[in-house]
């Protein structure tokens, strides 16, 4: 009998455990645990009308250096692996992306480049995709994810913040894309209080 209750206890903590571990994953993915609240995750980032770092990293995909800071504007999408809402917002940015011309450069946090591939190629991911370091994570300010920044043809970022569904990503990239998006899709727009 006294090994029975020794096994229920050793069972009860290791789910306790597990809890609080993916408890306090949610909480990071929704930015509650980091910043103290998901509206101070819009917050956090480089400030709107700063450049972002000069910053070249390797297309996991393809080895080609990927500009973050020049070039065309463009959507730059700090993802995670293990994030849930990351790839549900996926193909919302791929269908932009798509009829609208407007490139993204994905971000991808994970264990390692295999890791991404794999990621990569399951959700069919387009446009360039690179490995996030923590060193671009701080650079950045990135402390959640999903979060984006749209960045001008000069490297400015003129808008960033959570990026969890169509209305938030179409707000986004209106400074620098004018673009004749459907009425039923305005509709979705959330009003974001700055």
């Amino acid at each position: 009998m006294p090994i029975a209750i020794v096994v229920i206890v050793a069972v009860c903590l290791v789910f306790t455990i597990l809890n609080m571990i993916m408890t306090a994953v949610l909480f990071r993915q929704l930015g509650l645990f980091v910043l103290g609240t998901s509206r101070g995750a819009n917050d956090s980032g480089i400030s709107i009308g700063r450049r972002v770092p000069k910053t070249e990293l390797p297309d996991i995909r393809t080895g080609q250096p990927v500009n973050l800071h020049d070039g065309r504007g463009k959507l730059l999408f700090f993802g995670s692996t293990t994030c849930g809402e990351c790839a549900q917002i996926y193909p919302e940015i791929l269908d932009v992306e798509r009829r609208y011309d407007i490139p993204v450069v994905n971000i991808l946090f994970g264990s390692d480049v295999a890791d991404l591939s794999q990621y990569v190629e399951k959700l069919d991911l387009k446009g360039a995709t690179v490995f996030a370091t923590e060193d671009i994570a701080q650079a950045y300010d990135v402390e959640v994810s999903p979060f984006a920044f749209v960045v001008d043809d000069r490297g400015i970022v003129v808008a960033k913040g959570l990026l969890n569904n169509r209305g938030r990503l179409i707000e986004m990239l209106a400074p620098i894309r004018q673009v004749d998006f459907p009425e039923e899709t305005l509709n979705d727009i959330e009003i974001i209080a700055r």
